[in-house]
């Protein structure tokens, strides 16, 4: 007798599907609706791959948007403070840093070391930017060069 409208187990169903449902099973899989898992089981594959990939691509692009940034702005310390200066390798190194990059693994060019007025000054940043997706790095390697490049010209700065 069913209790306030719910079934017992086994009430209500043929004797034939309690005892075949392995066979259920496999007629689901011969189905279309087998089909459909099929192919879904093949495409989700592409489609995971797909949204790690974006979501790389994403990282990858902040990292070298800071790269530049981090370029332009000790490329115009340097032009001010005529040249390559002590605070211009800390302002390198704090920008980095707060940016979750490692200094110590970026590698900056700054030239000339010394300049005058009008002189200019190239900075370059080169990095190996690590891919952290697992699904992305068999297809990328486990990193991926980035680089920036700044130049701008020494200025007078009356002191």
């Amino acid at each position: 007798m069913p209790l306030l409208g719910r079934r017992r187990v086994g009430e209500g169903t043929p004797a034939y599907a309690l005892r075949d449902r392995p066979a259920l099973c496999s007629r689901i899989l011969r189905d279309s609706e087998g089909q459909a898992v099929a192919k879904f089981s093949l495409v989700i594959f592409i489609l995971i791959l797909v949204l790690f990939s974006i979501l790389e691509v994403g990282l990858l692009l902040n990292d070298k948007m800071v790269l530049m940034s981090t370029a332009r702005e000790v490329a115009r310390i340097c032009a001010v403070e005529e040249g390559k200066t002590q605070n211009a390798l800390d302002r390198l190194r704090e920008l980095l840093i707060a940016d979750g990059i490692d200094p110590d693994i970026v590698t900056a060019s700054i030239r000339p070391t010394q300049a005058i007025y009008g002189t200019t000054i190239y900075v370059d940043l080169s990095y190996d930017y690590p891919v952290k997706s697992p699904v992305v790095r068999p297809l990328s390697g486990p990193y991926i060069p980035i680089s920036a490049h700044a130049a701008t010209r020494s200025e007078f700065v009356p002191r």
